[in-house]
């Protein structure tokens, strides 16, 4: 295999926390030198109360796990995320991520990405391709080493929602986050059109928010009509790698879909993104085809994969 091939690190060792650690551990090498003084891990919290559709905190644990075993580990970690709550903070505080606090020999501090002030405006598309604009906070734009933390779940647009998208719906401004699916409110939505957006959308922002790091969390996943609901999936495993639109291919190999059959991945292999061409990765730990289980795909998921459009590269064309 070449030299400069994308490298994915994959784990299944019954526990979340070692999942994590161990498919960060299998890619060290890779992942080491992305590690700065100061880190954001990005979680996933769709919901202040379901936990099978929020980021568990022993993800954090396996992530910190391995931070703090690098050569120079970070001396700030901040957790942020622009959660589905009722008030600020109650995911943290619901989800036990306060503990994280006193566990570890690292300030970290948590972030209610709703209490930013700085934001940084760039342009999304609408369904009949107008434009409009999105706002992206500076603290996640600013940092230094980015972590997308993210759960396998199915979706009800995107087909799966894995760490390149958990890092761009989760930060942006909250009101500005339908505008992403092209539309104003979430009454207007439409497949396949809304796939079309969606994915274009995603692609754009990539360019600002793509983390440097992608950690999937597949201990349990979500299937059916993702991504909130409690329709589980013992799946076992993690996924972590430098590129994380390889992670998301991985993972989405591992829940039963072809990466390149979703048009963000397919996107950003075509545009030199990132890999999300299985021949192009090489997987340490099992292989994928031992720990796969095929998830229920969202009963909307065939409008979903009607996400190609004729005229796309003129809208992933960057400004």
């Amino acid at each position: 295999m070449a030299m400069n091939v994308t490298k994915v690190g994959l784990a299944k060792t019954g526990r979340r926390r070692s999942n994590v650690f161990e498919a960060l551990d299998n890619i060290r090498d890779d992942i080491t030198p992305k590690v700065r003084d100061q880190v954001l891990l990005k979680p996933n919290f769709l919901s202040s109360t379901n936990q099978l559709a929020s980021s568990h905190v022993d993800v954090m644990r396996g992530a910190l796990d391995f931070l703090l075993s690098t050569p120079q580990p970070p001396k700030e970690v901040i957790i942020a995320e622009g959660a589905n709550e009722s008030f600020s903070g109650e995911a943290f505080q619901i989800f036990g991520y306060e503990a994280l606090q006193a566990e570890y020999d690292v300030p970290i501090k948590l972030i209610d990405l709703h209490q930013e002030t700085d934001w940084v405006e760039t342009t999304a598309y609408l369904a009949g391709r107008e434009t409009d604009t999105v706002r992206m906070p500076k603290t996640v734009l600013d940092c230094p080493c980015t972590i997308s933390v993210a759960i396998a779940k199915t979706h009800d647009a995107g087909v799966v929602t894995l760490a390149m998208k958990n890092m761009i719906m989760g930060t942006l401004h909250k009101s500005d986050r339908i505008k992403m699916h092209g539309y104003q409110s979430h009454a207007d939505r439409e497949l396949p059109r809304e796939a079309q957006t969606l994915n274009i959308n995603l692609l754009r922002l990539s360019r600002f928010l793509k983390p440097d790091i992608a950690i999937v969390d597949g201990t349990v996943g979500l299937q059916g009509n993702g991504p909130g609901g409690t329709n589980s999936v013992p799946l076992g495993i993690a996924v972590a790698s430098g590129d994380v639109f390889a992670a998301d291919a991985v993972t989405s190999k591992a829940m039963g879909f072809e990466p390149l059959e979703i048009g963000l991945f397919k996107y950003a292999n075509e545009l030199g993104y990132g890999t999300a061409d299985l021949n192009e990765i090489e997987i340490i730990g099992p292989d994928v085809d031992t720990v796969a289980i095929p998830f229920k795909p969202h009963e909307t998921a065939d409008l979903q994969f009607q996400w190609h459009e004729d005229e796309a590269s003129e809208y992933l064309a960057a400004d």
